[in-house]
């Protein structure tokens, strides 16, 4: 019978509660490009590249950009990004992360990071949880960005764990659109609609134990 091995997560809104500085800093540039931005386009453009996300607000904008110009506001928005985490500890990591990492740890279960965001080993190690995670995905060594599974594969494959016996953990739609395609089962984090399609859908991480994850798991397979 088909175990749990693995479980992927992404960080922000699932590891890190960080959500809302990425929304700071994405704000900050559309108000330079003149293009409007909510909270609700914030959470669609979780878990993609900062370059993809500027050229996603350009398009909201009356005004027309460079490449050259759009690779400066990626970066310049990466800069503060950056002056906002640096304020992070350990109470920003998100409720029951602590306690499911100590159970899986206690059952031998593998875990990694597979997150879009550079600064993915920073954040991990302001929350004092870097040495908590077996492997960390280094989006630089990735081609594809989410919703391409790659990021996910890559994870499993670093591990040595196949996908069938890979749990993945998002709060984004283009996430949550990679590990499905993945073949891996998937858990969705928050309120918004799409995130519902996830094969165990929670509103909050604190739901999230491994006695539950099991259970869920043994019928999905």
């Amino acid at each position: 019978m088909s175990k749990i091995k693995a479980v992927i997560f992404d960080m922000d809104g699932v590891i890190a509660d960080t959500v809302e500085l990425y929304y700071i800093a994405n704000k900050r540039v559309a108000d330079r490009m003149g293009a409007p931005f909510s909270r609700e386009l914030n959470q669609k453009l979780q878990g993609i590249s900062r370059l993809r996300t500027v050229e996603h607000i350009a398009r909201l904008s009356s005004r027309i950009f460079s490449d050259a110009e759009m690779t400066k506001m990626a970066d310049e928005k990466n800069n503060h990004y950056k002056s906002l985490i640096e304020q992070l500890s350990p109470k920003d990591v998100l409720p029951g992360i602590f306690d499911l990492l100590t159970e899986l740890k206690r059952e031998n279960i593998k875990t990694a990071v597979a997150s879009s965001s550079s600064n993915a080993r920073v954040v991990l190690e302001k929350l004092e949880l870097l040495d908590r995670f077996d492997f960390v995905v280094d989006v630089k060594t990735i081609q594809n960005g989410k919703p391409h599974p790659e990021i996910f594969m890559k994870a499993a494959d670093e591990l040595g764990i196949s996908y069938e016996n890979c749990i993945a953990i998002e709060d984004g739609e283009a996430g949550l659109a990679g590990i499905q395609a993945a073949g891996m089962f998937s858990i969705g984090v928050g309120e918004h609609e799409a995130i519902k399609k996830a094969d165990w859908h929670v509103r909050s991480t604190e739901e999230i134990s491994l006695s539950e994850l099991m259970k869920r798991y043994k019928k999905w397979c």
